[in-house]
């Protein structure tokens, strides 16, 4: 069975970072290989996209509506939605090359039928959307994968979230806090959320973020988040909806460095006189010895 880097990191207490890629792959397995290795380069521990079954997900009449959307990959809804889907084989081959960089590759299924594809493939991590929150039969099946589940909580209730929760018990849960808005506003981001995540259900908090900048993900570190996921593109201007929200390799290096900083500088909370202040110390106090101050 294959082993995620998310239990040992967050029980190190460092935050797991996940670069959301969703479909911005564009359905091309040299895209999302390439996006794959710029993600370990930014220094992150996961890569996620997204798996759907498009014949269960959409009716009939749905797969067949004319989508002429300036980001539609074809020419019905359907179509377009299927050109985005990457084939099995495309994904055991993009597990494979994770794993050789030493990164771990997962995704969000959208329906039964995708869940259990990503079960066979022995998918490190089983990711919950948002949309997906209330889908309790997929949740009750994931739970028993013997798979930790990362749920994102957007445009959801308490009352809703009691209701994944229950449904994923079984399985290591961890829960994000998330505002379902494409940008979201940082008066809408909601940090302190997490907060009430940890203290309703004692679970793992973090963040998936759809804000612009990074600033706001080093607050959540200094504010407990254990994991951070973040979308990840390697050009915003290119088709398709999730682009422009999503961060380019600069800046998502940029994210990883801040956070490890704030990681870092957060401490442990003793305070006294430290090595490195010894110098300084001498020079601006005279030669007095901690071990003196302390008696005195």
């Amino acid at each position: 069975m294959s082993v995620s880097q998310l239990a040992d990191l967050v029980a190190s207490g460092r935050t797991y970072v996940i670069a959301e890629i969703g479909q911005n792959h564009q359905g091309d397995p040299e895209i999302a290989k390439r996006l794959i290795r710029e993600a370990k380069l930014c220094g992150v521990n996961a890569v996620k996209s997204q798996k759907r079954d498009i014949r269960t997900m959409l009716t009939p009449e749905q797969y067949a509506k004319p989508y002429n959307s300036p980001h539609s990959f074809g020419r019905t809804y359907g179509e377009h939605r299927e050109a985005l889907e990457l084939s099995l084989d495309t994904w055991a081959e993009l597990m494979a090359y994770a794993w050789e960089l030493e990164i771990d590759f997962f995704a969000s299924p959208w329906d039964i039928p995708s869940a259990r594809v990503l079960k066979e493939l022995d998918c490190p991590i089983i990711k919950i959307a948002s949309a997906s929150l209330t889908q309790r039969p997929m949740l009750q099946e994931i739970a028993g994968y013997g798979k930790p589940v990362i749920l994102s909580t957007g445009m959801s209730t308490l009352e809703e979230i009691d209701g994944a929760v229950d449904a994923l018990q079984g399985a290591d849960v961890y829960l994000l806090q998330c505002t379902s808005a494409y940008p979201a506003e940082f008066s809408t981001v909601n940090l302190r959320a997490m907060a009430t995540l940890k203290k309703r259900y004692d679970l793992p908090i973090g963040l998936s973020g759809h804000h612009r900048g990074i600033a706001v993900d080093a607050a959540a570190v200094a504010l407990g988040a254990q994991i951070i996921e973040r979308h990840f593109t390697l050009d915003r201007t290119w088709k398709g909806s999730d682009h422009a929200a999503s961060l380019e390799p600069p800046g998502l290096s940029r994210l990883v460095r801040d956070m490890r900083a704030v990681e870092s500088a957060m401490g442990d909370s003793e305070k006294g006189v430290l090595q490195c202040e010894l110098p300084a110390r001498s020079k601006l106090r005279g030669p007095v010895t901690v071990a003196q101050t302390a008696a005195a």
